[in-house]
């Protein structure tokens, strides 16, 4: 079947599958897509993996399977790679460090390297060193084919009668010239779960469950109130006529308390602040009507300089990396925060056109609201001079106005898999037997509602609703494991489909798990499990031996696997050395200077200066002198030695190398190549 990504879907039951079948029998097919899906599925894949979505799950998925080994291609809808680990400064700052292990502390450590600080962690560096860092991670992996721009409008779907289950033949994106992409794994690392919904037989959900769906206290819509909330609590939600302000809703539109709806937490970008000397002034948005903002002025008007989360926002911290004062809007919780609720309404099932429109809307209050303080005359004068004093960061994002291109999307769609993770189960038990990663942060809901709530004098004033941050544990700890099983579809659909960021997990338990950080380790589990799909030793992502993912995520990408988060952790990353030279050689040709090129299997590649057939690699367990694949001279050391011995070397049994056995001497690190 080829399922077409229905953009612009009414609201679906909260558990459910979409898609629109077009019936293929025998090798009749009855569309375009379906044509380009028949061929595909006559044909070996192009790729081992696909990965759709750069966001840091994806960026990391790809860079395992690559450095695994395998042919990685990666497709991002947006003109930018990184999603939110690059997009406004978020990175990995909401991540605790004796959190961030594997590839999310290389990332760091690159980050940091880039700014000429070898070994000096920045989870928060500047969007374009975090961009730069990504592209880096995937070239070193070997991944080059990265496509921008490219959202997926089509999946191909068969049964795979060995498996007993259905699997995705192909992806047919936007970009035309692609054609039908073909490949032996998908993974989706999109934030909201779109090639997984083009799938059109996984079952997904999006909103909020129902407290009785899985048990959970917090779950459903929630009664509107002020705990938690700072800013005014008197404003009047109304206008002159008795209408409701904008930005506001009518309460008569939130479900009953614990029940069940649509709504997802609130959006918002991220922008970069900056002070005078690195700023652009607050742009005038398009369409812009002061009228739009009386709820800012109603705030202001409390003296309340909280307003839009206050100015300046939080610094950015990267560790003195930069030498730069630069800030990131974000969140609040009040009245006339930079979150804005709402405006997200529809996000989940829209139209790529829909979703479009609903960023504009984002973009539109975010920047609106800043102009309105620094410009409108009824804003009083010192206000205007604090937020005039600032604006956008004139050396970031300057391809899109200075405004990051990707939108906070904090929640979205979600994969409904034959395991869910909720608020009960992710903190009972703590610890899993299949965990691939350990996530510490606590339960985190964002405004869902803004609404005018009737008083008992007959006003009605501006109230919030869905915001709750309590501890994930009854110790007041946020850390458990995750397990793999989480991000794997109901067995008998989906069987080469892997889900890093719409995993299966409740709107409660999610607005734990959302963090970037997290999400590269979930999207690094991905790209190791890719590679018993891919070689044929699973034929299912449901039948991967999920003890050999674990040893490899421990072993070589060190990778955090089992809490709580400051116990044993893996061995930190090494830098790799510029170079070898090969000395005392019986077969003298193989003497000399061998320079690093790459990786193979995670772990560094060196290739000799005077001959590139000669390789000094890690394969079979052991350090290798070879012609790769044709020939074998020297061994030396074991699979858990990241870098090659000095000595120790031998001619293995049949060998082609003569004695005496070489000696290696490491040339100085490269800060960039981490291993």
């Amino acid at each position: 079947t080829v399922s077409v990504l229905n953009w612009g879907h009414a609201r679906p039951p909260p558990y459910f599958t979409r898609k629109r079948q077009i019936d293929m029998r025998g090798f009749m097919c009855l569309a375009a897509a379906a044509v380009l899906a028949c061929a595909a599925a006559a044909a070996a894949p192009q790729w081992d993996v696909v990965v759709y979505g750069s966001s840091p799950a994806g960026v990391a998925a790809a860079t395992a399977a690559g450095r695994l080994g395998l042919k990685v291609a990666v497709y991002e809808p947006l003109p930018m790679i990184g999603g939110m680990g690059v997009a406004g400064f978020l990175a990995l700052h909401d991540g605790k460090m004796n959190a961030v292990t594997g590839l999310a502390y290389n990332f760091t450590l690159l980050n940091g390297a880039a700014y000429g600080k070898p070994g000096t962690p920045v989870q928060q560096p500047e969007s374009f060193v975090g961009n730069a860092t990504f592209y880096k991670m995937l070239g070193d992996a070997g991944v080059a084919h990265v496509k921008l721009g490219c959202r997926v409008v089509a999946a191909a779907t068969a049964h795979d009668e060995a498996a007993g289950a259905s699997k995705i033949v192909s992806m047919t994106t936007s970009c035309a010239e692609e054609g039908a992409v073909t490949a032996a794994v998908f993974i989706d690392a999109s934030y909201d779960g779109d090639l997984m919904v083009a799938a059109g037989d996984i079952p997904y959900t999006a909103g909020r469950e129902s407290i009785a769906q899985y048990n959970e206290p917090l779950a459903g819509a929630r009664v509107p109130g002020w705990s938690g909330v700072s800013g005014p609590q008197d404003i009047d939600a109304l206008d002159a006529s008795g209408a409701i302000i904008k930005y506001v809703q009518n309460v008569s539109t939130l479900a009953a308390p614990g029940e069940a709806d649509d709504a997802l937490m609130a959006f918002e970008h991220r922008m970069c602040v900056a002070g005078k000397g690195n700023m652009v002034p607050w742009p005038k948005p398009r369409g812009y009507n002061r009228e739009d903002f009386a709820l800012i002025q109603r705030c202001v008007d409390k003296n309340y300089m909280g307003v839009m989360s206050g100015m300046p926002p939080s610094r950015i911290v990267d560790n003195g990396a930069s030498g730069k004062v630069k800030y990131t809007k974000c969140c609040g919780i009040s009245a006339c925060a930079a979150d804005q609720p709402h405006l997200n309404a529809g996000w989940a099932t829209a139209s790529w056109e829909g979703r479009e429109e609903i960023t504009e809307k984002h973009t539109y209050y975010e920047l609106g609201a800043y102009y309105y303080l620094a410009n409108d005359p009824a804003v009083p004068a010192a206000v205007r001079e604090l937020f005039s004093s600032y604006g956008l960061c004139a050396d970031e994002f300057e391809a899109f106005g200075h405004v990051p291109p990707q939108l906070y999307v904090r929640i979205s769609n979600r994969m409904v898999s034959d395991y869910v993770m909720t608020q009960i189960n992710m903190a009972a038990p703590r610890n899993k037997a299949d965990s691939i990663a350990v996530s510490d942060w606590s339960l985190d809901e964002h405004m869902t509602g803004k609404y005018a709530v009737p008083q008992a004098d007959g006003s009605y004033r501006v109230t919030l609703e869905g915001n709750f941050w309590p501890p994930v544990n009854p110790d007041g700890s946020n850390w458990y494991d995750f397990p793999y099983k989480a991000m794997v579809p109901k067995r008998g659909v989906g069987a080469n489909l892997l889900v890093p960021v719409a995993f299966s997990a409740s709107a409660v338990a999610y607005s734990s798990t959302r963090i970037e950080s997290f999400f590269m380790a979930t999207g690094s589990a991905c790209g190791v499990a890719a590679v018993q799909l891919a070689t044929g030793a699973a034929r299912t992502v449901q039948d991967v031996n999920v003890t050999a993912v674990q040893d490899v995520l421990w072993n070589t990408f060190g990778q955090q696997l089992h809490g709580p988060p400051d116990g044993p952790v893996p061995r930190p990353p090494v830098q790799a050395p510029q170079y070898y030279n090969v000395t005392g050689a019986g077969s003298a040709g193989w003497n000399g200077q061998y320079k690093l090129d790459g990786t193979l299997g995670g772990r560094p590649r060196y290739t000799a200066a005077a001959d590139p057939s000669h390789q000094l690699y890690q394969d079979g367990g052991a350090w290798r002198l070879a012609v790769y694949g044709k020939t074998l001279l020297y061994v030396a050391g074991t699979a858990t030695d990241r870098l090659p011995p000095a000595d120790g070397w031998a001619v293995p049994p049949g060998g082609a190398g003569a004695a005496p056995p070489p000696r290696l001497t490491a040339g100085p690190a490269a800060p960039t190549t981490l291993i």
